[in-house]
């Protein structure tokens, strides 16, 4: 874990040349000293990305899970940059704005869905918390990100195999009509019984796990084919295109045309749909 406390005084971001007040980061990690041991916990886990941002959005501290993600060889790569060096102004702006939320109201966003790039290039979703950092007098200096792979592990399938059948079914069958009744009713669970078990396992309800399957396919066909979008609306399971520009822009922050565009003008690591 590089957390900025062992980073020099730096010059600000936007090349304006200014000195920091102080190391990076120093504020936050003064009123949290915490951060330092849960970064280094943090660092051992492969599928939980974790970051932490001063007031003014610049990464203090991440781990290395985080900046792989990104193409990034060291986590030194990310400290005192923005979202704005890794990401299309459109999507920096989406995360901006939740960031900016989070640190002048003090609110909590908690278990926010967002799609993320796993280690293989590949997009997947991941479930997102954002904490405020306050000192003690209540005064927000800063947040900290933390997101948590979505895909299920062999092993807790192993242990549910009821869900995991109805997981593999819908990953394997999205593009299809597929009701989420028929699903409990094949697993022989009750819905409302189908439906915990389900949230519990993957941590979102299998109708918005059916939603994400689809929009991360739409996104994979956005990037790299020249596909209509009326064409990838039906190829990846939408009654109509309003419907899919609308659950597309609600999980994204981006219409279809908007991503398009954006992972046009970036590398594709950079395009991951949401970031911490």
């Amino acid at each position: 874990m590089a957390f900025a406390e062992k980073v020099p005084k730096c010059s600000a971001p936007g090349g304006a040349g200014r000195p920091l007040a102080g190391p990076l980061g120093a504020e936050v990690f003064a009123v949290a000293p915490g951060l330092e041991l849960a970064g280094r916990l943090f660092e051992r886990l492969r599928d939980v990305v974790f970051c932490v941002k001063d007031r003014q959005g610049r990464y203090v501290a991440a781990n290395t899970a985080f900046a792989q993600r990104l193409g990034l060889r060291h986590t030194r790569d990310l400290l005192g940059k923005t979202a704005r060096d890794f990401f299309p102004p459109q999507l920096a702006a989406v995360y901006e704005a939740q960031d900016a939320e989070v640190l002048a109201t003090g609110r909590s966003v908690a278990d926010k869905p967002e799609l993320v790039f796993n280690l293989d290039g590949s997009l997947g979703w991941y479930l997102a918390q954002k904490e405020p950092v306050m000192d003690s007098s209540g005064r927000v200096v800063g947040l900290v990100g933390l997101s948590r792979d979505l895909r299920l592990g062999e092993s807790q399938a192993s242990q549910i195999t009821a869900i995991a059948t109805a997981v593999a079914r819908i990953r394997r069958e999205f593009r299809n009509p597929l009701r989420i009744e028929a699903l409990a009713k094949e697993t022989g669970l009750s819905l409302d019984a189908f439906e915990r078990r389900f949230r519990k396992a993957v941590g979102i309800s299998a109708r918005e796990f059916l939603l994400r399957v689809r929009i991360e396919e739409a996104a994979r066909l956005l990037r790299s084919t020249r596909e209509s979008l009326a064409t990838i609306t039906a190829d990846c399971g939408f009654y109509d295109q309003s419907a899919f520009t609308r659950h597309f822009r609600q999980a994204v922050g981006l219409t279809p045309s908007a991503y398009r565009r954006a992972a046009g003008a970036l590398p594709s690591r950079s395009m991951a749909a949401a970031a911490i």
